[in-house]
């Protein structure tokens, strides 16, 4: 289960906890997009609650497709959906730093890494 908590991503990110670059700019990307969140939505405490949220958001899978899907809807009225629209972009610039095609395979793999 991904309970890694964002407190936790960033004391990992300040200790430079990562196996590699990647994984710190993925972690960095996640920070940046939960932060925007937390400004319009409720309050995620760790990855897995950021995950099922943003799976209720989409409906579904979170994909790079489905992240664009809700950027474009967003975008209609983007005066109201600033930090919606502004998460969404730092969730879409983690898919170009992995092969992964889901946010929450990403999330996991990255938990995983972490672990000490």
């Amino acid at each position: 289960m991904n309970n890694l908590t964002f407190d936790k991503l960033f004391d990992l990110i300040e200790e430079n906890r990562f196996v590699n670059e990647s994984d710190k700019k993925i972690a960095e990307k996640i920070l940046e997009a939960e932060n925007d969140w937390g400004d319009w939505k409720t309050s995620v405490n760790n990855l897995n609650e950021f995950i099922i949220v943003l799976e209720k958001e989409v409906g579904g899978t979170v994909t790079k497709k489905n992240l664009n899907k809700l950027l474009k809807k967003y975008n209609r009225n983007i005066t109201q959906n600033m930090w919606e629209a502004e998460t969404v972009c730092s969730l879409l610039e983690i898919f170009e730093l992995t092969k992964e095609t889901e946010l929450r395979k990403i999330f996991n793999e990255l938990t995983e890494k972490v672990k000490t």
